[in-house]
């Protein structure tokens, strides 16, 4: 145990000696470079934020990835908790029966389109089970609450 102690001491001891150097990349110039508020700004600034546009188009196609998937939890997860009961009834039963079923589903990437102040996401899906496939087109809201964007049926 003494020695395990001392080896990690020791290694810890030297890492801080390489640090201090400048990591090994010494190039004999112990100047530091000047540092200019763009550097600066570039280093901390944090990623720019989705526009609400961007908010709901990635809602959308988080929706369609998981109806592709048959993933009814990645599904309940895209509505706010007060429909978690309408969707387990009207969408999660639904996909775990067609996944049992052993269908397929693909997505197009869904559009969105505003209508008096609302939004409106449309899903456009392929089903297919034993070679047949069927197209069907599905529409949900785009909802807003707690600052954060759900799909939902309210119309």
């Amino acid at each position: 145990m003494m020695r395990t102690s001392l080896v990690l001491c020791l290694a810890f001891a030297a890492l801080f000696a390489f640090s201090a150097c400048g990591g090994g990349e010494n190039t004999g110039n112990t100047a530091k470079p000047e540092t200019n508020s763009t550097n600066t700004e570039t280093k901390t600034e944090e990623p720019a934020a989705k526009t609400p546009a961007e908010q709901r188009q990635a809602v959308a196609e988080q929706m369609a990835a998981a109806v592709a998937a048959l993933d009814a939890d990645g599904v309940l997860a895209l509505f706010h908790k007060d429909e978690h009961e309408l969707v387990e009834k009207r969408i999660c039963s639904e996909l775990r029966g067609m996944k049992e079923e052993g269908v397929k589903v693909t997505m197009q990437k869904p559009t969105i389109e505003e209508v008096e102040g609302k939004f409106f996401a449309t899903f456009v899906q392929t089903l297919t089970l034993n070679g047949e496939s069927e197209e069907d087109t599905k529409k949900l809201s785009i909802i807003e609450k707690d600052g954060k964007f759900y799909m939902s049926f309210s119309k």
